[in-house]
């Protein structure tokens, strides 16, 4: 009688049991942004983009905030959704944390990108942009992996 109360009492158990997760989330952090861009501009906002946000993304990464960074373009793109994805890869959230040693690192890299292109000649670049695209989104986001 006892063995048959121990049987039914692990089937049971095992038949409410919860699976436990089958994945890990990741500690490196990616910010992804949308973009939608006017029609006829990708070359000209590109080029601008490059001598912006890819120069200031190439000295980050040089100066270890950045582990890499990517734009895709949209292959068929449609009026109204997005055309380009901007997405940064960071170590983790650590990286945005405001502290004296990561304010020091982060105002070091802003003066590093700026003797390639001046605040001025940034600041001026990038006030045409808003006539060139809009964002549509921007989120913090982290690589779900499954364990075997």
């Amino acid at each position: 009688m006892t063995r048959i109360m121990i049987i039914a009492l692990v089937t049971i158990s095992t038949l409410f049991a919860q699976r436990g997760e089958t994945w890990n989330t990741s500690e490196t952090v990616y910010t992804v942004t949308t973009i939608d861009l006017e029609p006829n501009t990708d070359a000209q906002y590109l080029n601008q983009l490059k001598r912006t946000w890819t120069n200031n993304m190439e000295v980050f990464k040089t100066e270890g905030l950045v582990e890499e960074f990517h734009i895709y373009k949209s292959i068929n793109q449609y009026d109204g959704d997005f055309d380009l994805l901007l997405v940064v890869r960071y170590k983790n959230l650590a990286m945005f944390d405001s502290n004296a040693k990561n304010n020091k690192k982060w105002d070091k890299a802003f003066a590093k990108a700026r003797e390639a292109v001046s605040d001025e000649e940034s600041q001026k670049i990038t006030a045409t942009f808003p006539k060139m695209r809009t964002i549509l989104d921007q989120k913090l986001m982290r690589e779900i992996t499954y364990i075997k």
